[in-house]
């Protein structure tokens, strides 16, 4: 008896050790696809943002203060490279902002120090493109991403729509030219 109750525990565990090693070690945690960030602050401390901070806290509340574009859809490089592995000009704006104050300041006061960081950059021109962070990020376009500014979306639609909308425009006016010299005259 003493032998089979050996035998099934022994079972039993090779059975369990077989299943927690076919586990993903996180154990359904999902990995962020945003990179850590440390932050040195002004007072010799460090603290990291992690993926989960920048996706469930600094976006939200970014999508919350500015009102005059929905960056919900658009947020993912708003502060990182196109690879998701580094910041971009904007990022390290903000994360330079976000050092001048304190690590207290930052477990006491996480929301103000973001916005007072957001606010510390909107008038600087991160990627050098000729507008401020502000009026990039008023229009929907990156702050951090000198190829995207404020009317590319009107130069893209005419680069790639002009010239049909000049052919319909012509083909538009000779029928009406046709129309009006070729009608025929009442008596």
């Amino acid at each position: 008896m003493r032998k089979a109750i050996l035998v099934m525990t022994l079972t039993i565990s090779l059975l369990l050790m077989t299943f927690a090693n076919a586990l993903p070690p996180n154990h359904g945690e999902e990995k962020s696809i945003y990179p850590t960030v440390t932050l040195y602050f002004s007072d010799g401390t460090s603290a990291n943002i992690t993926g989960k901070v920048w996706s469930g806290t600094i976006f939200p509340i970014v999508e919350g203060s500015i009102h005059s574009y929905d960056w919900s859809k658009k947020i993912k490089y708003l502060f990182f490279d196109k690879t998701l592995k580094g910041l971009n000009p904007y990022g390290l704006d903000f994360i330079r902002a976000m050092e001048k104050y304190t690590l207290k300041d930052f477990d006491t006061n996480f929301y103000k120090l973001v916005n007072e960081s957001m606010n510390d950059i909107k008038n600087l021109d991160s990627d050098g493109d000729g507008y401020t962070n502000i009026e990039e990020l008023n229009a929907g376009t990156y702050p951090g991403d000198p190829s995207d500014h404020p009317g590319m979306n009107q130069e893209e639609f005419w680069n790639e729509y002009g010239g049909y909308i000049t052919l319909i425009a012509i083909i538009a006016s000779i029928f009406v030219l046709y129309f009006v010299f070729n009608r025929e005259k009442k008596d």
